[in-house]
């Protein structure tokens, strides 16, 4: 990925991400999905949390544990809206991708510079003038993620999910068969060819295909987590649709999309 590559992409990122946080308010109210977590794995907890709380200003909601498989802290500031860092006893040795896999909404990336700098940790800030009106940077957590942070207005927030794909209308028609989702803003380019996703309340999901690249080897962990008040009625379009679905309770199950990324989704009860 060239230099250039990588500033066009940042800046369209941004830009997409921001008019689709707006739309979002607006449709999701009567969706029976809700895009809780975008989640990936790391490799220290301790390490982790603290670039996440420290450095980003990102509190632990809670986590989960399952003993002796894996821990798993919620960063976020509120339920629908949050990461889940995924630290198994097994790690998996699959390259990160260079594009950013979660968008977070911050009032004030000069303070979060700060406190990068005093840390000696990198971070590249993007003016409004290099990105559109748009001041961003994408940092690389410990572990080696990118993360897209865009300064917004209002609380912060984790803005959505970015799933990378191999096919961008196979993976827009899967959940559009899936879980009914409504496709959002949409960017061509020489480059890239990314839609943004209305699949309910909660966060965007983006569905970003690099072009002249070669897919990388997808993780076996689920990368965003949708509960869901039709679960049963979900997990029967997924099985008619073959791809591999793995049940792993009554009220859990992880399916592939047609490029190999692993979706969480989660029976949530009716209101």
């Amino acid at each position: 990925m060239t230099v250039r590559h990588s500033r066009h992409a940042t800046l369209v990122f941004a830009i997409a991400a921001l008019a689709l946080a707006a739309d979002a308010v607006a449709q999701g109210a009567a969706s029976p999905h809700t895009v809780t977590t975008t989640k990936f794995t790391i490799d220290d907890v301790n390490i982790s949390k603290t670039f996440y709380e420290d450095l980003v200003g990102m509190p632990e909601l809670r986590r989960f544990v399952s003993e002796g498989r894996l821990v798993e802290p919620f960063m976020g500031w509120t339920e629908n809206g949050r990461m889940g860092l995924l630290a198994y006893t097994e790690k998996e040795a699959v390259e990160k991708s260079p594009y950013p896999v979660s968008v977070v909404f911050l009032p004030d990336l000069d303070e979060v510079a700060a406190r990068f700098q005093a840390a000696g940790q990198p971070f590249q800030l993007r003016s409004g003038d290099a990105t559109g009106g748009v001041r961003l940077a994408i940092v690389r957590d410990p572990s080696g993620n990118a993360i897209e942070l865009v300064e917004r207005e209002g609380p912060p927030a984790v803005g959505g999910a970015r799933l990378i794909v191999s096919d961008r209308a196979e993976a827009e028609e899967f959940f559009v068969r899936i879980f009914g989702a409504e496709p959002g803003q949409r960017i061509q380019n020489d480059t890239f060819d990314e839609v943004f996703m209305h699949v309910g309340d909660g966060m965007f999901v983006a569905l970003f295909e690099p072009k002249g690249v070669a897919p990388l080897a997808k993780s076996e962990n689920p990368v965003v987590a949708i509960y869901s008040t039709e679960f049963d009625a979900v997990l029967e379009r997924v099985k008619a649709g073959g791809l591999r679905v793995r049940e792993r309770s009554s009220g859990m199950f992880l399916a592939d999309d047609p490029s190999g990324n692993v979706v969480e989704v989660v029976r949530q009860a009716a209101p």
